[in-house]
């Protein structure tokens, strides 16, 4: 379930980031008059929005067989998911988003986009881009999550203009090769894209390292998590790309500047550009699998707790008392709140929960909300924890509860 959910995921941000990549090709990259080459990336546009919104059902799905225990969901699951969670919500205005976008995209299918147009175009599909970032890591951030939000959203948007463009600029100078261009046309796209580019980069940078700050929590989270050795991951590979993209900067774009008129498209300037974009679907993949992860800081404790299974360490005067759920008490939605009272002690700082055993959240106030839970029957248990979210005490309570 994992993979596919992963899949599913890196096939959701790499349609998205296709949408915003064709049109931003279209209305940024492209010279004044293209409007063939134009025409033809807004068709390109419908077919990535039309594929997210499949997608985006896929992952419905999927969600939904998380919340069955791995079967089939039924219209019920779905249905309460879609209304009673805060991701079902940003699903539900996210496809009906992506269908106006999509309705006005074939609209102008008929009537021919303009210039102007085309920009308000890449506007009105940065939001499509962005929206992951209201049911991402950032959404539950302890600290200014309207910050996070943002961050994570800009994030994501000048990823698309960067790694979403690299396949569309390909495609583009492939058909564009075979059409009377101009002279200068060929470095004349490279190097509007290039533009684009730079500043793209610049803000993914920027926004990646805060990212990573507030995910991982710690050095030590990069090799002892699975998200951190992902995010490793991706790094390495965004660092290819930069050495791609700084070769065509350097090399490619001189070259098909003073490039003879007509002349062939340079056979290793192609395989450049081409070998940046192969990486940036690369980096979208791995991407993929990095958002299904906890967090870095938020897989620690469990790291934690796997390595010291058992041990917990002396009270010191902590105390904990679930005061809901009652025991026994049933609920109709895959949302279990819960509210405690914590007698902090010596040593006590805040409560990590435990469903049937798995760590399923993190409370520094005393009440909350658990997520995802499955129908069925289960086992809560609060533990009064450390300020290093490492160290548990010997400080518990649990109680029994129902999902139907």
């Amino acid at each position: 379930m994992l993979a596919l959910e992963g899949l599913v995921s890196a096939a959701l941000y790499l349609m998205s980031a296709l949408v915003l990549g064709s049109l931003a090709t279209a209305a940024l990259v492209l010279p004044p008059g293209e409007t063939p080459l134009r025409q033809r990336l807004l068709s390109l546009a419908a077919m990535f929005t039309a594929g997210f919104l499949l997608i985006a059902a896929a992952m419905l799905v999927v969600q939904g067989a998380k919340l069955s225990g791995g079967a089939m969901p039924s219209l019920d699951i779905l249905g309460r998911y879609l209304m009673k969670t805060q991701s079902g919500n940003v699903w539900l205005w996210r496809e009906l988003y992506g269908a106006l976008l999509l309705a006005l995209l074939v609209s102008f299918q008929k009537t021919g986009l303009s210039e102007r147009a085309g920009r308000w175009m890449v506007l009105a599909a940065m939001p499509l881009a962005a929206s992951r970032s209201l049911m991402s890591h950032a959404a539950a951030a302890r600290e200014y999550p309207l910050a996070a939000i943002a961050c994570d959203g800009i994030h994501l948007i000048v990823a698309a203009l960067w790694a979403g463009g690299l396949p569309l600029l390909c495609w583009a100078l492939s058909r564009g090769s075979r059409l009377a261009t101009p002279p200068g046309w060929t470095g004349n796209l490279v190097a509007r894209f290039s533009r684009l580019a730079f500043w793209s980069v610049a803000l993914l940078v920027a926004t990646g390292i805060y990212q990573s700050w507030i995910q991982l929590g710690s050095w030590s989270a990069l090799l002892e998590t699975a998200y951190g050795r992902i995010l490793l991951l991706k790094l390495a590979l965004f660092l290819m790309m930069l050495g791609f993209g700084a070769l065509n900067r350097v090399f490619t774009l001189p070259d098909l500047i003073a490039a003879p008129h007509p002349a062939p498209f340079p056979r290793d300037a192609f395989q450049r550009i081409g070998a940046e974009a192969a990486l940036a679907v690369v980096v979208f993949v791995v991407t993929g699998f990095l958002t299904i992860l906890p967090p870095g800081a938020h897989s620690g404790h469990q790291f934690a707790a796997a390595r010291r299974p058992g041990a917990l360490q002396p009270a010191d005067g902590a105390a904990i008392k679930i005061l809901s759920p009652r025991e026994g008490e049933t609920f109709r939605s895959d949302e279990v709140p819960i509210t405690f009272r914590l007698t902090a002690g010596r040593r006590g700082e805040h409560a990590h929960a435990y469903v049937d055993g798995e760590l399923m959240g993190m409370f520094e106030s005393e009440s909350g909300t658990l997520t995802g839970i499955a129908p069925g029957h289960h086992r809560l248990e609060l533990r009064v924890v450390a300020e290093d979210h490492q160290t548990e005490l010997d400080a518990s309570d649990a109680v029994h509860f129902v999902v139907k």
